[in-house]
């Protein structure tokens, strides 16, 4: 949908029209869903995040400036929310994509083998930010898993593009150096294996 069609039915929603509402909700639950589900430990726990999501947008949507960035406001209505869950899900927070129901909602590739090679770093991925600094993760959460653009998150965390561009880059380097720590960490032969008895 484009930009000035979210903007027109954001204004039906303020001016009390039902109708308008459920529209905005079907437009933008998409991204709203995979944002609260990175958040989230399980997809029972993203559904109802997502809704209590909602509900503090609806409760919020007078402070909404018209002809600003609609999802950018979005997500700094929701982030403090987002956060605190992020903050009490912390150890368990790589659940959120290992959970088999939640990863099963991603959009999905036509190519079978590519599709499990996708999910199948999914779940790498997973288990390693639970490694990374809060706000980093954070970054990866936004952009890579729940699909944010640039300017979007610059806008939502009141930070210039080059630094949301820069920081994810410090972001990705660390958890791929997390993640190739975890792989080598799985194929190291156990004490006393025939790998060592033969070196």
């Amino acid at each position: 949908m484009e930009p000035q069609e979210l903007e027109t039915i954001v204004e039906r929603c303020r001016e009390g029209d039902e109708t308008a509402w459920a529209a905005l909700v079907s437009t933008t639950l998409r991204p709203i869903y995979r944002l609260c589900a990175s958040y989230a430990p399980s997809a029972a726990e993203a559904e109802e995040l997502t809704q209590e999501v909602y509900f503090k947008l609806w409760e919020n949507l007078h402070q909404y400036s018209a002809g600003s960035n609609f999802m950018a406001w979005a997500w700094r209505v929701a982030r403090n929310l987002l956060i605190d869950s992020y903050r009490r899900c912390h150890r368990e927070r790589s659940a959120a994509w290992l959970d088999p129901e939640i990863i099963e909602r991603l959009p999905a590739s036509d190519d079978p083998h590519e599709e499990s090679l996708r999910r199948q770093r999914l779940r790498i991925v997973a288990t390693g930010m639970r490694q990374l600094p809060e706000d980093l993760a954070s970054l990866v959460l936004m952009r890579d898993l729940a699909g944010w653009s640039y300017a979007e998150i610059a806008e939502a965390l009141d930070l210039p593009v080059g630094t949301v561009k820069s920081r994810l880059n410090r972001a990705r380097l660390e958890l791929a150096t997390v993640v190739r720590q975890r792989m080598q960490l799985r194929v190291v032969p156990p004490a006393g294996s025939a790998a060592e008895e033969g070196a």
